[in-house]
């Protein structure tokens, strides 16, 4: 049988096909797909009308969606629920053809996952600054300090866990539980397992919200001490999808010396902060560059990183140089510590996760954090 996460993404592309009335635009470009779940092969639209929609629009759209749904091999059934700009479901009337889904308009709390010590989000407020290069061999130096660890990609229109660990097999589903993929120990979940290579993801805010959901809940993370989530750059819906979800034990900040990357990283910082997550620190990447003669060149300026870590009052947990052996590790799907892990550069990123478990030596003993949003009521 054909799992639910592809019955989605052939669910909001069958989507794009189906105009909002009265214009030649699809209704997942009109921002009117509002949320979009598959449990066990049943789809659950909420779509989001304008106010004062005809009534015979509404119905003839509705059947169009569920008739594009339906014709998907693998789903058992259609349930969609229109809903106005106000939140409220449009006026009852003859009975259309799909059947309603029952949908709360309330934003739920974030909850701990069970059995996960520590969730810990590696973020930038740039790209380009090799955040996930950072999260995939600082998972692995976890892992090589003994502890049990997962890493979440977040970044669902930018995935690089799959070129970056050489990995494209699909995970499988079990007792309605998502099994990640295991690479040296090393439990994995990223988007770009469950599509094809050169696939764009051009999904709006709420269905990349759900996916995200998805990949925190439904995914089996039990037993592990820390899942690292590679969250994408900037400060959007993916920062706070997670925070939504659960609650973050941390983030950890990437930058390069760059001035425009740390005026981007500072702004990231304040998010967190704002959202009640603890910076457990700075990490300086690109920041210098060894040629084979000895030579040391500061490309992208020197000691920034650690004065902006100091004027933020946060922690600098260390510096990654440029290095040939993590690029190269990088395009070949064996990052630096697990192809060489005796190596300097492999001992960089060993010293960079103790000073994480030194700041943050494991759950806190008064408990978790609320999560943003979780004052309000389900």
């Amino acid at each position: 049988m054909k799992d639910d996460f592809s019955i989605k993404g052939e669910a909001i592309a069958a989507l794009e096909n189906v105009q909002k009335p009265g214009t030649e635009t699809s209704i997942v470009d009109a921002h009117m797909v509002e949320e979009l779940d598959v449990n066990a092969g049943v789809v659950e639209i909420v779509l989001m009308a304008d106010k004062g929609i005809d009534r015979k629009d509404r119905f003839s759209l509705e059947d169009k969606v569920h008739d594009a749904v339906e014709a998907i091999p693998g789903v058992l059934d259609v349930k969609i629920k229109t809903v106005t700009e106000k939140g409220g479901a449009t006026p009852k009337a003859a009975a259309p053809k799909s059947k309603p889904a029952p949908q709360s308009n309330s934003v739920p709390p974030s909850a701990p996952l069970n059995g996960v010590g520590n969730v810990i989000a590696v973020a930038s407020g740039k790209g380009g600054v090799g955040k996930s290069t950072i999260a995939v061999n600082l998972a692995l130096a976890l892992k090589q300090l003994g502890k049990r660890v997962g890493l979440l990609d977040v970044d669902i229109y930018g995935p690089s866990l799959p070129t970056l660990l050489g990995v494209s097999k699909r995970p499988v589903v079990e007792d309605s539980r998502i099994l990640p993929l295991e690479v040296a120990g090393l439990r994995l979940m990223s988007i770009g397992f469950l599509m094809e290579e050169d696939t764009p993801v051009i999904w709006r805010g709420p269905i990349v919200t759900g996916i995200i959901r998805q990949f925190l809940r439904d995914v089996d993370w039990s037993g592990i001490d820390y899942l690292i989530v590679d969250m994408p750059p900037g400060t959007g819906d993916a920062q706070l999808a997670v925070a939504q979800t659960v609650p973050l034990d941390g983030v950890v900040v990437v930058s390069t010396p760059s001035e425009l990357a740390l005026v981007d990283a500072a702004r990231g910082l304040q998010m967190f902060e704002t959202l009640n997550v603890d910076v457990l620190g700075i990490v300086e990447n690109m920041s210098k560059f060894v040629s084979p003669s000895g030579e040391v060149s500061y490309i992208f300026g020197k000691e920034t990183v650690e004065k902006e870590a100091k004027r933020l009052g946060v922690p600098y947990l260390g510096d990654i140089p440029i290095d040939m052996d993590i690029r190269e590790g990088g395009d070949k799907g064996q990052p630096v510590v697990l192809a060489s892990p005796d190596s300097d550069i492999s001992k960089s990123f060993i010293k960079l996760a103790q000073s994480l478990l030194d700041v943050k030596a494991g759950p806190d003993e008064g408990g978790k954090k609320k999560g943003l949003f979780s004052f309000l009521k389900s």
